[in-house]
C-alpha cells in the first residue's frame, strides 16, 4: 500500500512522457479506465500512472512531513487502517523494492510536471489516493479546480479521493 496518483490530460501518453522529469514514469491506464474519467474532463485523450518506481510516494514528499522516515509514516498509516502485519510486511518490502531506482527525485519534481503541463498544455486532472501497489485511484466523486500558483508551496493542493483540475 502506497500513494498512487492519476493524471488525466487531453495530450498522448508521448507528449505527456515528453514533459516528465528524470525518474519520474508515466504509464497508460485502460480504455475503460479512461472512459470513466472522460465525464470529469472534456477531451480527455489520455490517463496515466504517475510514479517513481512502483508508487508516488516520492512525488507527493509533503505527505511524509515530520515523519521519521517515509517507511514509519506508512507503518503508522497501516495500522490505523487495520492492515495485518504480514500484509503490512509485503507492502513495506515492495515499496522498499521499488522506491529507490538510482535517480534522485527532487522534491518539487511533482510541482515542476504540472508546471509544464499547465504552460504548455493547458488543464489537466490529477488524483491522489492510497491504496495496493500498482492500484491507481478510482475515479473521485469531487473535482476541484485549483490554479498553478495554489500548486506552487508543497503537495498539500493535492487531496487524497478527490479529483484535481490545475489550470494556469
Amino acid at each position: 500500500m502506497c500513494y498512487q496518483l492519476v493524471v488525466v490530460s487531453a495530450l498522448t501518453l508521448s507528449e505527456m512522457r515528453s514533459m516528465l522529469p528524470s525518474g519520474v514514469r508515466a504509464d497508460a491506464l485502460g480504455t475503460l479506465q479512461l472512459a470513466a474519467w472522460r465525464p470529469r474532463f472534456r477531451g480527455a485523450q489520455t490517463a496515466a500512472h504517475l510514479r517513481v518506481g512502483r508508487c508516488a510516494c516520492r512525488l507527493v514528499p509533503g505527505r511524509f512531513r515530520g515523519a521519521h522516515s517515509e517507511e514509519a509514516e506508512l507503518r503508522a498509516r497501516y495500522r490505523r487502517l487495520g492492515v495485518p502485519r504480514d500484509v503490512m510486511i509485503a507492502a513495506l518490502d515492495r515499496h522498499r523494492r521499488g522506491a529507490f531506482d538510482g535517480e534522485i527525485v527532487p522534491a518539487d519534481t511533482l510541482h515542476a510536471y504540472v508546471a509544464e503541463h499547465a504552460r504548455n498544455a493547458g488543464p489537466a486532472l490529477y488524483a491522489l489516493g492510497f491504496g495496493a501497489a500498482d492500484e491507481v485511484p478510482g475515479v473521485p466523486a469531487e473535482v476541484r479546480e485549483r490554479t498553478l500558483a495554489e500548486t506552487r508551496d508543497g503537495d498539500d493542493w493535492l487531496e487524497e479521493d478527490v479529483a484535481v483540475r490545475v489550470t494556469r
